[in-house]
């Protein structure tokens, strides 16, 4: 259900909007030009994390009976929701938890408790306003719908069942929009095979939730989306013709179509970037291009940067300064070239040729994994995977740039080589970025890394007897949490604590 267009083309660049064209293949191997420097300011001087300061927050989950690390799903779903960390809890058994911590065990406590269903619906999708935190949860006697909560047991309750009866709600792009949620419902019909996509709206009452404007069925929206101020932004593809940017702040009058983006029928947004007041994406096309586009949610600063022709895939990283970055990945020679894109308009320049190994080996196309950026931040974290014939990896990468050759480095290497678990990232400041990697003594761990070779090391062994494959780094106040499976055999909640006071590198562990 849904539109799940992620077509991963390759690109040449063929055109920019303003500007020429993207040089041909180069001598892509020992490029290495250096653009004008990017500048080296940290928004927040944060201290690597130690060890000692990284412990277990709560046993909550009982050991698992699944037994498979890399899948235990333990607390997920973080957010912060008046200045508390809160989550999901969905145990093996099929119960449900809304929880919430202070970063202590006592601290740490369920707001509101759901009993197993039998549908497999999970608590999730937790999103916080000002004053309300809404999340979708599963009860026997309506199904997953949307439930509301003033951070207590009292004031957790159902907001509507908008789907009536024990049938589940399909409910996604659930965004706070200022004081409003907006969200959509998707609903498929299995007899002529189509979906309706409903626009909705909710304050939080039953009264105060309700549908914004139906799409119908002859058009799909995309599982893509940026939030922009108080306001979603959204992809909708006519079935037989063109794809538009749309944005809604919670009203009818403000639910508009922002700019038609192509007029071509299978057009497809991929790499939806957002950073401050600027969300870069892509659009695949049936032609075999691929356009780099900017939009600030208004019609005049939806624009159109660079095309991009066949022989190469794309992957946006993000913007810096005045500058988009993207790699480029040509599939003839299997090196990855990082271009920064003027936003103003003009052409593509090449800041780097990123090494690759395996070139000579088969199969061994690089593409992007994750990309983060620290709020405010002058750099971007990101991780290449190298990929095989089969579905594990040859190799991962963790990589900096502040979009200068000089400043684009390999951390380390490598992250995970699974293909049932890849590597999160979470940068928390230009000079602390979360991450996980393998090493032969320890497993998959969590790591931490201030942007340098020397300054990237393992944060904690948690599972001294095999991996505990970290999920979901989240900065709330001055800790990181996290879920990891340890010796409880199963994944709890963790936390690190930030500093500002830094200690010497022998005393970190």
């Amino acid at each position: 259900m849904g539109w799940r267009g992620g077509w991963v083309l390759s690109l040449l660049v063929v055109g920019v909007g303003c500007g020429g064209a993207l040089p041909e293949e180069q001598t892509e191997a020992g490029l290495a030009q250096e653009p004008t420097s990017a500048p080296e300011v940290t928004a927040e001087g944060l201290c690597l994390p130690t060890a000692a300061g990284t412990q277990r927050v709560k046993t909550i989950l009982p050991p698992s009976e699944i037994g498979i690390p890399r899948f235990a799903m333990g607390p997920g779903g973080f957010v912060d929701f008046k200045g508390t960390l809160h989550f999901a809890v969905n145990y093996e058994d099929g119960r449900r938890g809304l929880w919430r911590s202070t970063g202590t065990d006592a601290g740490t406590t369920q707001v509101k408790g759901f009993p197993a269903t039998g549908s497999g619906s999970l608590l999730s999708q937790l999103t916080a306003t000002p004053t309300q935190l809404f999340f979708q949860a599963p009860d026997a006697a309506h199904g997953s719908e949307l439930w509301v909560s003033d951070g207590t047991t009292a004031g957790t309750r159902l907001v509507k069942d908008v789907t009536p009866g024990p049938e589940d709600s399909y409910l996604t792009h659930l965004t706070a929009a200022g004081s409003t949620l907006v969200f959509f419902k998707e609903t498929y019909d299995a007899t002529v095979f189509t979906t309706r996509y409903e626009l909705w709206k909710s304050d939080g009452t039953a009264a105060g939730t309700v549908r914004l404007r139906d799409f119908g069925t002859s058009v799909d929206v995309s599982y893509l989306d940026a939030k922009q101020g108080n306001a979603l932004l959204f992809f909708v593809r006519e079935l037989e013709g063109a794809t538009s940017l749309w944005r809604t702040d919670g009203t009818a009058a403000g639910t508009v179509q922002v700019k038609r983006l192509d007029a071509g029928p299978d057009t497809y947004p991929n790499d939806v970037r957002t950073s401050g007041a600027l969300t870069l994406f892509r659009l695949s096309e049936s032609s075999g291009l691929t356009e780099l586009w900017k939009t600030d949610g208004t019609a005049g600063g939806t624009l159109r940067l660079a095309s991009f022709g066949p022989t190469r895939a794309v992957d946006v990283l993000g913007s810096l300064g005045a500058y988009a970055y993207v790699t480029t990945t040509s599939y003839s020679t299997q090196y990855m070239v990082i271009y920064r894109v003027p936003l103003a308009g003009g052409n593509p320049e090449p800041v780097v040729t990123l090494p690759n190994d395996y070139t000579s080996q088969g199969d061994a196309l690089p593409f992007i994994n994750a990309v983060s950026q620290a709020p405010g931040g002058t750099k971007l974290y990101f991780s290449v995977t190298i990929g095989s014939n089969g579905p594990a990896p040859r190799d991962t990468q963790l990589w900096v740039t502040n979009g200068t050759a000089g400043g684009t480095t390999l951390l380390r290497r490598p992250l995970s080589l699974s293909d049932e678990y890849g590597s999160p990232v979470y940068a928390v400041a230009d000079n602390l970025v979360f991450f996980s990697a393998y090493d032969d003594a320890t497993g998959i761990e969590p790591w931490v890394s201030n942007g340098t070779v020397a300054g990237t090391r393992l944060l904690k062994n948690i599972d001294a007897q095999a991996s505990s494959y970290p999920h979901e780094f989240f900065r709330q106040g001055n800790r990181v949490y996290f879920s990891a499976y340890d010796d409880t055999l199963n994944a709890q909640l963790w936390s690190t604590q930030l500093s500002h006071a830094c200690v010497a590198p022998e005393d970190a562990q």
